[in-house]
């Protein structure tokens, strides 16, 4: 968050990752449809519910490739990180 500090659930962070995937693509003038390629990693299989919750919410019906991993994460604190692969049209 801009102040610096995560929030305990996987919902809340979930919700800052993908307005922050938002807020990037929209600073290069390109939206969700512009995805092809997203890369989540858990840190727990109890969290699939809500990231799938989450995905519907942000992404609607556009389905890129998606990849779901179960792992650590580098920080205790961090539930999920994803790596997203964006394409603008030419």
């Amino acid at each position: 968050t801009l102040e610096g500090t995560v929030p305990a659930t996987f919902g809340e962070q979930a919700d800052i990752v993908w307005r922050n995937i938002l807020a990037v693509l929209a600073s290069a003038g390109m939206g969700t449809g512009d995805l092809v390629k997203v890369t989540m990693i858990l840190t727990s299989r109890d969290y699939l519910p809500v990231h799938r919750e989450k995905r519907q919410q942000y992404l609607g019906e556009h389905k890129p490739a998606f990849t779901v991993i179960v792992a650590e994460t580098l920080d205790p604190g961090w539930l999920l990180e994803v790596e997203a692969i964006a394409v603008a049209d030419s």
